[in-house]
């Protein structure tokens, strides 16, 4: 039966302890293994909120554990559906906002900056990302997880901070296990999957990486990597497939009588100067040059143009 109050902590840390609220019908129980922190909450209320350590700088990593399914919500409004046993992995700032959609129940772990260590790589590229323990590595560290939230009230190590090292091990090879397993064969389908979300949102004008690495479930700062992976940028792709519409609109027919900056605005490029500049150094002309000259000779006699610029300032 979990108590509805804070469980003594095994070992007084040095330095502030994160604190954890629970709304009325909601269950607490927190344990403190030397630095590192575990929660298990039993959310009974449609929406609770999950604080995040007052110290960001001691705790840098948050991992929640579902116990079963649940649906977190950032601050941003937008939703993460966990299965039972997946685990999630978030950096921890003083602006980290997360509810959690109830009924559910989590294990939430706050990663103490020591016992990190050498593993800080892995948590950088694990931040935003959830992994299904249900095989392998993964499997391993789930059980261990079940096992530590089944026994939370009672179990005493007679060494708290190892074990703190060997929770904080075993999850950074889960991490890095995935990671090498999933980005290996996924990477390709995830930047096939962010480029679809850009090409059915360039008309947005709050398309960012933020909003797009959401969309996938994955950090921006992944995104950011995957992009790189490639040799692209975010920006640079979504300025180019912007300008790409935009060419594609000035040379049809159909289109002849629109305004240019009317073209341009359609595809989320709202400044008719900054727009005029963007094309003309991806292209060679300016917006209202190249529909003329497409008019006149059509697009054969540009298309030298337009292949030596595609790869350059569009791309960076």
């Amino acid at each position: 039966m979990l108590a509805r109050e804070a469980v003594t902590p095994i070992s007084a840390p040095t330095g502030p302890i994160p604190l954890w609220r629970a709304a009325s019908g909601d269950l607490v129980v927190r344990r403190l293994y030397d630095q590192l922190e575990l929660v298990r909450l039993t959310a009974a209320g449609s929406r609770v909120r999950v604080p995040a350590n007052a110290d960001c700088t001691q705790w840098p990593f948050i991992a929640i554990y579902a116990l079963t399914s649940a649906e977190l919500i950032t601050a941003g409004s937008q939703s993460i559906v966990l299965s039972e046993g997946d685990c999630y992995v978030l950096r921890n700032h003083t602006t980290t906002r997360l509810d959690v959609a109830g009924p559910a129940e989590l294990l939430v772990i706050s990663l103490p900056t020591d016992a990190i260590g050498l593993y800080r790589r892995t948590f950088d590229d694990a931040d935003g990302c959830r992994c299904a323990t249900h095989q392998g590595t993964a499997s391993l560290v789930g059980h261990l997880l079940d096992a530590m939230a089944s026994q939370l009230e009672g179990y005493e190590p007679a060494n708290p901070a190892r074990l703190a090292q060997h929770v904080v091990g075993l999850l950074a090879l889960m991490w890095s296990d995935t990671l090498t397993a999933e980005l290996g064969w996924s990477r390709s389908k995830l930047l096939e999957r962010s480029k679809e979300f850009i090409e059915a949102h360039l008309s947005d004008i709050d398309l960012t990486p933020d909003r797009i690495a959401a969309a996938q479930h994955m950090s921006a700062r992944n995104l950011h990597r995957l992009f790189e992976s490639e040799g692209l940028t975010i920006g640079g792709w979504i300025r180019y497939r912007r300008l790409e519409h935009c060419r594609v609109d000035l040379v049809d027919g159909a289109l002849k009588d629109v305004a240019v900056s009317h073209i341009a605005a359609r595809w989320g490029l709202w400044e008719a100067a900054h727009f005029s500049r963007l094309f003309k150094a991806t292209y060679g002309l300016s917006p209202r040059s190249y529909r003329v000259a497409y008019q006149s000779i059509g697009d054969n006699g540009h298309s030298t143009i337009i292949r030596e610029r595609l790869n350059q300032p569009a791309f960076s």
